[in-house]
């Protein structure tokens, strides 16, 4: 079992995995239930985060984080695909004007484990130097509030 995030970045497509000793219905709750990524979600260095998730199509997934620095960030988007526990995906701008990206993550059992795959699409090799540790950390985050 992998102990951490393995990720890939080809073709303006960044690609996390993961292994999770866990159910996939834990795992998915962990990223669809609010109260429950305020408790892990965002890079290394986040020190609170305030979620808004609509579980459904058409649902706002936002999140807006706050760093040690101070500084705030807020992600948002729109859920574009949600089949409990397998997958959801959601679409989002990017940090250019007028750049989409659609984040995809996909819970796949493997016997009492769980993979977790983010395809996160209509990324820059830029923007990838700057998202691809922040994604890494944000799974190993995952891994100590699933053991928790």
């Amino acid at each position: 079992m992998s102990t951490t995030a393995e990720t890939n970045f080809e073709n303006d497509v960044l690609t996390v995995t993961r292994l999770y000793n866990a159910s996939r219905a834990d795992v998915f709750d962990a990223w669809m239930n609010a109260e429950k990524m305020n408790q892990w979600y965002g890079p290394n260095g986040t020190i609170g985060v305030k979620s808004t998730i609509e579980a459904r199509v058409g649902g706002l997934y936002a999140h807006e984080m706050t760093f040690e620095s101070g500084k705030t960030h807020t992600s948002e988007g729109t859920i574009v695909e949600y089949d409990p526990p397998d997958v959801f995906a959601y679409k989002s701008s990017g940090p250019g004007q007028g750049m989409e990206m659609i984040i995809r993550i996909e819970f796949i059992k493997q016997g009492n484990d769980t993979l977790v795959r983010l395809t996160h699409k209509g990324i820059s090799e830029q923007a990838a130097q700057f998202v691809t540790p922040a994604w890494a950390g944000a799974f190993d985050k995952l891994a100590d509030f699933l053991q928790g």
